[in-house]
């Protein structure tokens, strides 16, 4: 099996694995664990602070490390014993202790999987990132789907069986592929960084994706609650969730072509304009015909906002800083920013309902577009030097 091949298949896995907890575990929660809903709120909106904390000191960790791929396994072995774990447990602070935990693992192998992806293709320039995260794309979708289905025979707890043993075959896939090693210069790593958070179009992402991951993400945290306050069963949430993953593989796949053909700023704001009007149709929504258009709107935006920032944030970085890089904006998109909003979102969708909530969050998705507006200019001309 080739090189390519052989990303594709540990993407595949990986994805799959990851998504058996994270589209069902709000659910597992609520009527499993017996959470109510304040407390799932308080939890989801904690774990994108662990996200924040422990995402960028991975990333260092990865960049100064000359085994990357080491660090990796051990990273997923302890996800996989501690997936296991959460299956014994039926207190709910044992339930939180571990999951935050897994949490704690769970942030690194986003950043540092791209990272060797980024690697591998720039030293021997054979596809591209976006091919590659197409198919981690196509796991998710059809594990999203699967898994549905199964915990409909199984029950919930089997969403942990399922990513214990995704991790397991990931970790064989990954021990078969050739890590590419980034000759990394430890004396002016924090003179680097320092100067990489100066740029000003970094710090320009890093504000917008704060916005744009904010709303769009924070909402995502309360989607499956929200579909099982409609009535709509965990099985069709799983179908809901392969309709969005679909659609967002052939954007992912031919993402470099996209940026190319209409450039960045453009499709920055066309997934703007498309995540407020996805908001509006939840915030109106009530029938199974309007949440498949949302499904569908949501794989276009993931289509092109994943590969469309890893793609910009590896070219203005230098390699030696590539997970770090990629880490800190994580930890600013799926940290700072899915706290905040998750936060907020337990508190509207309590107080006020799940339709305010997705209604408040497209007026919020209104701010990075006014953003884009006011310095496309600069962040074109930045780009292009």
């Amino acid at each position: 099996m080739n090189e390519n091949k052989q990303y594709y298949v540990f993407y595949f896995i990986l994805f799959f694995a990851w998504s058996s907890v994270y589209t069902l575990v709000a659910i597992y929660l609520s009527e499993e664990a017996g959470f109510k809903l304040a407390e799932i709120g308080t939890l989801m909106s904690f774990l994108p602070i662990i996200t924040l904390v422990f995402q960028p000191i991975w990333g260092a960790l990865s960049d100064r490390t000359d085994h990357k791929k080491r660090l990796l396994s051990g990273i997923m072995g302890v996800n996989l014993i501690l997936a296991l774990m959460m299956t014994f447990f039926t207190s709910k602070l044992a339930i939180i202790l571990v999951y935050c935990l897994y949490t704690v693992f769970l942030c690194a192998q986003s950043p540092m999987t791209d990272a060797m992806a980024i690697a591998y293709v720039n030293r021997t320039k054979q596809g591209s990132y976006g091919s590659i995260r197409a198919w981690g794309s196509a796991g998710y979708a059809i594990g999203s789907m699967m898994v549905a289905q199964i915990v409909f025979y199984m029950g919930l707890k089997s969403i942990f069986y399922i990513a214990a043993l995704g991790f397991i075959v990931s970790l064989f896939l990954l021990s078969r592929i050739k890590e590419h090693k980034i000759k990394v210069s430890r004396t002016h790593y924090l003179k680097d960084l320092g100067n990489l958070l100066k740029r000003k179009e970094y710090v320009f992402i890093l504000v917008y994706s704060f916005l744009f991951s904010g709303s769009f993400f924070g909402g995502e945290q309360y989607l499956g609650l929200y579909f099982r306050w409609h009535g709509i069963p965990v099985s069709k949430i799983g179908f809901l969730t392969f309709i969005a993953v679909c659609v967002e593989v052939p954007f992912i796949f031919y993402s470099k072509r996209l940026i190319r053909s209409f450039g960045i700023v453009p499709l920055m704001l066309l997934m703007n304009c498309v995540s407020i009007l996805r908001m509006g149709i939840l915030s109106f929504g009530n029938h199974w015909g309007i949440f498949i258009i949302s499904s569908i709107l949501r794989g276009v935006i993931v289509g092109i906002f994943i590969p469309l920032f890893i793609e910009v944030i590896s070219s203005m970085t230098p390699k030696a800083l590539s997970t770090s890089a990629i880490s800190i904006y994580s930890a600013v998109s799926s940290g700072i920013a899915t706290f905040t909003f998750t936060l907020l979102g337990g508190f509207l969708a309590d107080q006020l309902g799940y339709p305010f909530l997705y209604g408040t969050y497209g007026f919020v998705a209104l701010l990075p577009l006014i953003l884009v507006l006011l310095f496309r200019g600069m962040l074109s001309s930045a780009l292009k030097s």
